[in-house]
């Protein structure tokens, strides 16, 4: 009894450093801005007074900046969670096959996982540069000098061009995923399958894409997460600009809360974001309990 005891003193003083910095720097900033997204929160130099619902009123009553964030969010979500998740099955697939210098390859996708975000813009933004860029360089040494754009500053090309860098760094992420859940799946399904005439296009069908649900699953949810919390590439690149061009929900969230002093507005924005996220997160463990449980019944 008393070593039972022993053991979960231990165990509680073990973990005790990283709970407590989790309950302070995580917990309680949560807890600070669900309490502020039913204020007229406008910093912490003055009293709240308690609005109720109103900042969740006014998210919903058609705020023209507000809505095309949310558009702008919607077409950089549909790049992130489709465009981004079927490129890295496919590449996933072709590098899970034994292909000459394929721990180079899988290297070269994974190395903008470990740059950094600031870097990584920052080179990316020198490429844009509509006069020494690299891209417009290309196209002038090509003859092509009339597609030369200035891709930052356009308003119809900047949120395409902040997609393609987020797409670019974060394939590799989605390519491991992958690469990991192949390499789960028993190759005597797949030798059984050739033997039964299923190869190609067929196998990967009817073989693997059946058995990768739950990397699939893993992978879309990571990404609907990234897609609503997307900020730092396109803060640090256009900061939103030209216009509202490039203006995601996020850095909306941030131009409301610390450009605008409107921190209880910005806080209810925030809550919104967090009850999809955990609402997303319970669809996914229950889906993955069920496969589970369907598994384990086979």
């Amino acid at each position: 009894m008393w070593t039972g005891r022993s053991s979960a003193g231990k165990f509680w003083v073990a973990i005790s450093p990283a709970l407590i910095l989790y309950l302070v720097f995580t917990v309680y900033p949560m807890g600070q801005v669900v309490v502020a997204s039913f204020t007229d929160a406008r910093g912490f130099n003055r009293a709240w007074e308690f609005l109720g619902l109103d900042n969740f009123v006014r998210i919903f009553s058609g705020d023209p900046v507000l809505m095309e964030a949310v558009g702008n969010t919607a077409i950089y979500g549909f790049f992130k969670i489709v465009v981004q998740t079927v490129l890295a099955f496919l590449f996933a697939v072709l590098l899970h096959r034994q292909l000459r210098l394929g721990n180079i390859y899988r290297a070269i996708f994974f190395a903008p996982m470990v740059i950094s975000p600031v870097a990584i813009v920052f080179v990316w933004s020198f490429m844009y540069d509509p006069t020494t860029g690299t891209f417009n360089t290309i196209l002038r040494s090509l003859g092509l000098g009339g597609l030369a754009q200035d891709w930052l500053g356009n308003y119809d090309l900047a949120l395409y061009s902040v997609i393609l860098v987020d797409l670019w760094s974060g394939l590799g992420f989605n390519i491991v995923i992958f690469l990991a859940g192949l390499s789960t799946i028993p190759g005597e399904i797949l030798e059984a399958a050739k033997v039964d005439g299923a190869r190609g296009w067929k196998a990967l069908r009817f073989i693997t894409l059946p058995l990768m649900i739950p990397s699939i699953g893993l992978v879309l949810v990571l990404s609907i997460n990234g897609a609503l919390r997307a900020f730092d590439t396109v803060y640090l690149m256009t900061r939103g600009g030209p216009g509202n061009s490039t203006q995601l929900y996020m850095t909306q969230v941030f131009q409301e809360g610390m450009v605008n002093n409107n921190f209880g507005y910005a806080s209810a924005m925030a809550v919104l974001v967090i009850i999809v996220l955990i609402a997303i997160a319970a669809v996914q463990n229950r889906l993955n309990n069920r496969i589970a449980a369907e598994e384990e019944g086979r």
